[in-house]
């Protein structure tokens, strides 16, 4: 049966929206449906979470019978200093302020809808919503779930003459807080779901607010078939960019600074977890054992990175090495690590590999429960300076970007690149110098990468240790001695050179290369137990619109 079409009269105030739809293909409500008059004290509004072409919260306040609208597309903050963006949009019928689902692709807006809060809200100044509107000012105090306070939405001239465009900002009082952050509320205050959930729900496109209990029919379960857990042994690995890049096609997420790990959960909660060269991590980090528990379902294979937080959420490298006595044993004592997931190759009983990026992390965030020690990376589409600018302001390595179609490749490819904020580089340790004055163990690392199958001397670093470290490191080069160098053309040294098999990886930090491919400037990081010497080459930035 089709959908009931408005009656002119009821269509007029909404001519815009009904124009716009095709009420026998989306489920969105026709707007037959108005407010019954003195039915509430105070009016009410709704803000839905909308993931359509971009994610976007749609700010909806109730007034002469409708929903008046704006569309924010980075939605709300609980800061005066942020000034939101909200594009006014038509004005849309009452109903639709319980309307949570999917519309379907071909239609209006498709994309996944939540209802992300809603309450009441009052006037702050004047007595009519629609003349305020018209004086391009309008000031009111919400009562939701969520937000709460004063607000403002003030007209202002849009680019190229825009006439829709407003900002929404939050007014000084009780309710300002400014470590409020938008991206830790992203469930829906009417079903407790994310957008993510509802995008896996096949029966989410069929809006059932509006109809009784008697004619919603069960969905018939679907027998098929489960996938035995395919063998993956190599990561999806990143091509190094110069410059960051702003791209609809691409979203953007930063770059972990930790040890890259492939996640296997079995059907009884077994987990394994391997360095990209083929490395056990499980024993390493025994609070990683019962990470089954993050998950709503299993079996799982998930791709992700190990991670040491600081106090301010930032992954610290240096604090991963120390939570490894001696680079290489558990010290339960140290901080704990966290698994942030990233990707999920397996699930729900099949192999995802072949699906496209977008839909595998939208599945992976459906499935994360928030117990135990792993977090979902979240993601921006097309706006990568923004977010590396971030990554640059709070120190951090850098941002990924991913082609949202993209397959999971077992190799380099060019539809994941990385953009570093600072130069560093994996260099494989080729031998070490004899200290000066009361410098013990040893004075400096002789590095080098491999091109071409050879050893290529890159430079020797002499900072970046302390005590601990040189013990630890020397103890290691102790078993690797060998007579004569691995480099193709040995370096001159200063002081006494002794060589080594070419089996430790060590992360450096350099300022810039020189003209005879040398780093200035060379600071020790750490030591890299997750990747292979053999692998070690140059890591050479390509031009972004290149790589592309």
């Amino acid at each position: 049966m089709a959908a009931k079409q408005p009656s002119k009269k009821s269509a007029e105030p909404l001519a815009t929206y009904v124009a716009k739809r095709n009420f026998d293909k989306t489920p969105e409500p026709s707007g037959a449906k108005t407010k019954a008059k003195g039915t509430a004290k105070r009016p009410g509004f709704v803000i839905q979470m909308h993931r359509a072409t971009r994610m976007h919260w749609d700010f909806r306040l109730e007034a002469d019978g409708v929903l008046k609208s704006w569309a924010v597309p980075k939605g709300p903050s609980l800061d005066p200093a942020d000034k939101r963006l909200a594009m006014h949009v038509e004005d849309h019928p009452f109903d639709y302020r319980t309307f949570e689902g999917v519309i379907p692709k071909g239609n209006y807006g498709a994309g996944e809808v939540i209802v992300w809060d809603r309450g009441t809200y009052r006037l702050l100044e004047g007595s009519d919503v629609t003349q305020q509107i018209a004086k391009g000012s309008l000031k009111f105090e919400l009562f939701g779930k969520k937000l709460h306070g004063g607000f403002a939405l003030v007209h202002i001239k849009g680019r190229d003459g825009e006439e829709n465009a407003w900002l929404l900002i939050k007014e000084r009082d009780d309710a300002v807080d400014t470590d409020w952050r938008l991206e830790d509320h992203a469930e829906s205050v009417k079903s407790g779901r994310t957008v993510a959930e509802i995008a896996r729900d096949p029966r989410a496109p069929h809006w059932q607010s509006n109809r009784p209990e008697s004619a919603a029919k069960p969905a018939r379960p679907v027998a098929r078939k489960v996938a035995p857990l395919p063998k993956v042994t190599q990561p999806m690995l990143a091509t190094a960019v110069d410059e960051p890049f702003d791209d609809p096609k691409w979203l953007f997420e930063l770059k972990w600074d930790g040890y890259r790990a492939l996640a296997r959960i079995e059907r009884d909660g077994t987990v394994t977890l391997t360095s990209r060269n083929g490395k056990d991590f499980a024993g390493k980090f025994p609070e990683l054992a019962d990470m089954a528990d993050a998950f709503s379902e299993r079996p799982l294979i998930i791709d992700g990175e190990i991670v040491v937080l600081d106090s301010k959420g930032r992954p610290s490298f240096g604090a991963l090495q120390e939570r490894l006595d001696r680079f290489g044993r558990a010290d339960p004592g140290k901080r704990p690590v966290t698994f942030v997931a990233f990707d999920l190759l397996y699930g729900n009983g099949r192999d995802l590999r072949k699906d496209p990026l977008e839909e595998r992390k939208a599945a992976l965030e459906a499935i994360v429960t928030g117990r135990g020690s792993v977090m979902f990376s979240k993601h921006v589409v097309g706006d990568g300076r923004q977010l590396f600018e971030l990554a640059r302001e709070r120190g951090l390595e850098g941002v990924i970007a991913k082609r949202r179609a993209s397959q999971y490749q077992e190799r380099r490819t060019r539809d994941w690149l990385k953009i570093k904020t600072h130069l560093r580089q994996e260099c494989v340790v080729g031998g070490w110098t004899e200290g000066r004055n009361s410098r013990k163990h040893f004075g400096a690392l002789l590095l080098g990468v491999y091109e071409k199958g050879k050893l290529v001397y890159v430079g020797s670093a002499g900072t970046g240790f302390d005590e601990r470290k040189l013990t630890a490191i020397a103890a290691k080069m102790k078993s690797l001695a060998r007579a004569t160098s691995a480099f193709v053309v040995s370096p001159k040294t200063d002081t006494p050179a002794h060589w080594l098999k070419p089996q430790l990886v060590a992360e450096v930090s350099f300022t810039e290369w020189t003209r005879d491919g040398l780093m200035r400037h060379p600071v020790f990081v750490a030591l890299r137990e997750d990747k292979a010497a053999r692998e070690i080459g140059r890591d050479r930035p390509l031009r972004t619109d290149e790589a592309k």
